[in-house]
């Protein structure tokens, strides 16, 4: 009887070893699977985080261009109208020269009009 007991224990032990071992087995295989989740969602992450960097650097650059266009269009109407009010002027200048010398040529019709 003594020797039955002495069975009975070992393979209560042995079993009790099995289910402590499998148990740890399972414990250290979630483990694994929770580490390859949180890498999986860390990557995720950082993949979405420089997704979202190069979207916004692409947007930057679009409005960036917008600008340089925006200005060069500016810049040339303010050539144009420069060159437009040069010309008035030079047109303003030349006609003063041409009243002078016409004042010149014919002194006594200065004060008359010249379409009269």
């Amino acid at each position: 009887m003594n020797g039955e007991r002495t069975q009975e224990r070992r393979e209560a032990v042995e079993r009790f070893d099995a289910a402590t071992r499998e148990s740890y087995k399972v414990a250290v295989d979630q483990a694994f699977e929770v580490q390859k989740s949180g890498a999986k969602l860390s990557r995720a992450f950082f993949e979405n985080w420089v997704q979202s960097l190069e979207e916004g650097v692409e947007i930057n650059r679009r409005a960036l261009e917008g600008l340089q266009q925006i200005a060069a269009q500016r810049r040339e109407a303010f050539y144009g109208l420069s060159r437009e009010s040069l010309g008035a002027y030079e047109g303003f200048v030349d006609s003063l020269g041409h009243y002078e010398a016409e004042i010149s040529e014919n002194p006594g019709n200065a004060g008359k009009d010249r379409n009269a």
